[in-house]
């Protein structure tokens, strides 16, 4: 049963740097998208839309 909890724990701690890092990933990588969408349309190429 200890070693159930144990694995558990490293289930959850894994899963919280996960989030952590692909927010950070997420907020860094925006500004980027957004340059290259502006620099499309200046190009005249039309970005997709969702």
């Amino acid at each position: 049963m200890a070693k159930l909890l144990e694995d558990l724990l490293w289930c959850a701690a894994l899963a919280t740097w996960l989030m952590l890092f692909c927010g950070f990933a997420v907020a860094a990588l925006r500004p980027l998208a957004k340059r290259i969408r502006r620099r499309l349309i200046e190009l005249g190429l039309k970005a997709p839309t969702k």
